[in-house]
């Protein structure tokens, strides 16, 4: 089985400088450049935004006080078992709430085949992490074949892991596997996501 890679949130902070024109027909001076540092292979891409999912819960959990993993749980019919699990490292209490979204990304983050279906209860439960906590949502992904296996219309591509969004969250965490993940490169749907719930 798969073994995957932990993200931790990160935050890029942005260098702004001010050029300021002077006279007397002297030549402006470049600014000058600098190298973004490596992203670690650990750490999670992120889309900055300001916009708030309003549907969130109140408490909902900060993208940088939390880390995102996927742990293979079990196997059978046709289908393996996931647990996508969101661990609370702020030094507060925190709450999620609904499905994550899910997708398999390739080597340069680009997405294979569509999302996780989102299946989702008329009224999801709002669930609390204290510091050092996890909750998990459940991951069943068909088990696909060279071939497409149970599924028609399904050219089998192999992604290198997951980008995960946590629910109300606009941030996807790159989540990446040792072994190759399999993907529909079509509109088939092979992938389907619960909501998150209180670890047992």
């Amino acid at each position: 089985m798969s073994r995957l890679i932990a993200g931790s949130a990160l935050t890029t902070t942005a260098l702004v400088l001010l050029l300021t024109g002077c006279s007397g027909g002297a030549t402006p001076t470049s600014p000058p450049t600098t190298s973004a540092p490596a992203t670690p292979t650990q750490t999670p891409t992120s889309t900055p935004t300001h916009s708030v999912d309003p549907n969130a819960p109140t408490g909902q959990c900060a993208d940088d006080a939390l880390q995102v993993s996927v742990e293979n749980v079990d196997a059978g019919a046709g289908s393996i078992y996931f647990n996508v699990v969101f661990t609370n490292t702020g030094g507060g209490s925190c709450e999620l709430r609904g499905a994550p979204g899910v997708s398999v990304v390739d080597a340069s983050e680009n997405e294979l085949g569509v999302p996780a279906e989102q299946v989702n209860d008329d009224s999801p439960a709002t669930v609390t992490l204290e510091p050092g906590a996890s909750v998990s949502a459940p991951l069943q992904v068909t088990n696909i074949a060279p071939g497409g296996g149970p599924l028609d219309d399904c050219p089998v591509v192999e992604g290198t892991g997951y980008r995960v969004y946590p629910p109300h969250s606009f941030t996807g965490f790159i989540v990446s596997s040792s072994d190759p993940v399999p993907a529909c490169n079509s509109s088939t749907v092979f992938m389907k996501v619960s909501p998150v719930a209180a670890s047992s």
